[in-house]
């Protein structure tokens, strides 16, 4: 079988797994970018980043998490980079026809405004810290802190009493939902997979190319510290130089002349 069709292969196998969890990414990365196209471009990095190390991701759980915090890193690299990207994002709020079926905290959350909205949502569905969130809103961090409080003391009062103990984890159980479940903007998976399987090919066929680059890297310092040991030996090996001593200068007696005065 060629280069090219093993890696072919691979691109199914790792994108059938990819597939089921592409909206949560999706809505993930329009949520940090508050950008379509920036949260498409993050998700495809991301999504490049883990295929080329799939090898090493085994379990269900480990590879959906794993993806999840590659698009958490390139999607909050993307908008601190281009932080003046036009914001489109408006979700985390009911359904117009369908409205919040339901759910309390997202009944709760469309009545805040879309950056309320969108900070609740980096908190508790994408989950970034504080500090994190305020660099990527422009927003300083006892402000962002101080409006996390205020929401979850309001659902507070309204979830059952015996939730209220953990009520950061009912707001997250909401958003989470709301992530894996938001399907109106998604870009459709079939130019997704034809996009990444381009980009793929061009980095000469993934973990191959990578290999190779590994394996010249690594011959480049074995070949460097080889030189070292062996200027190392050759210098402790050769013998010391002995010193000749200096011998004495000759002592020259001046003889008193011949017929000198007496």
């Amino acid at each position: 079988m060629s280069v090219g069709a093993m890696t072919t292969d691979r691109l199914r196998v790792y994108f059938a797994r990819v597939k089921g969890v592409y909206r949560e990414l999706f809505n993930m990365a329009h949520a940090i970018c508050g950008n379509y196209e920036l949260a498409e471009y993050a998700v495809q990095r991301a999504l490049l980043t883990c295929f080329l190390r799939s090898g090493r991701l085994k379990s269900r759980v480990g590879f959906r998490e794993n993806l999840r915090a590659a698009v958490r890193r390139e999607a909050v690299e993307q908008v601190l980079l281009l932080g003046d990207a036009e914001l489109n994002w408006d979700g985390f709020r009911e359904d117009a026809i369908d409205g919040a079926q339901g759910d309390l905290v997202l009944s709760m959350a469309s009545g805040e405004s879309s950056d309320a909205r969108r900070l609740i949502m980096l908190r508790y569905g994408c989950g970034l810290r504080a500090g994190r969130i305020a660099r990527v809103l422009k927003v300083p961090p006892k402000q962002i802190k101080s409006a996390l409080d205020r929401f979850e003391r309001r659902v507070r009062r309204r979830i059952p009493a015996k939730e209220r103990g953990r009520v950061d984890a009912r707001i997250a159980l909401s958003a989470r939902a709301w992530l894996s479940q938001h399907a109106a903007s998604v870009p459709d998976t079939g130019t997704v997979y034809r996009s990444f399987e381009a980009e793929v090919m061009e980095t000469g066929g993934g973990g191959t190319h990578f290999s190779r680059i590994f394996a010249a890297v690594l011959t480049g310092i074995l070949a460097v510290f080889c030189a070292g040991v062996f200027w190392l030996t050759m210098v402790l090996l050769q013998p010391p130089e002995m010193e000749v001593p200096n011998e004495p200068a000759a002592q020259v007696s001046v003889q008193p002349e011949e017929g000198g005065a007496n």
